[in-house]
């Protein structure tokens, strides 16, 4: 049976998690701002067509 982790183990992997949880949302956020930025530049493309 392996010993008991230490405290700075357990932070070590409590803040790894974190770490890759935040890589996600990170990832996530990016891709909708990449969306949000095509969807305007098409309206701006559509409305200037309006003209």
């Amino acid at each position: 049976m392996r010993p008991k982790r230490s405290a700075a183990e357990a932070e070590n992997e409590k803040l790894r998690r974190q770490v890759e949880r935040l890589e996600k949302e990170l990832a996530r956020n990016k891709a909708a701002l990449e969306v949000m930025g095509k969807a305007s530049a098409l309206l701006e493309m559509i409305s200037e067509g309006a003209d």
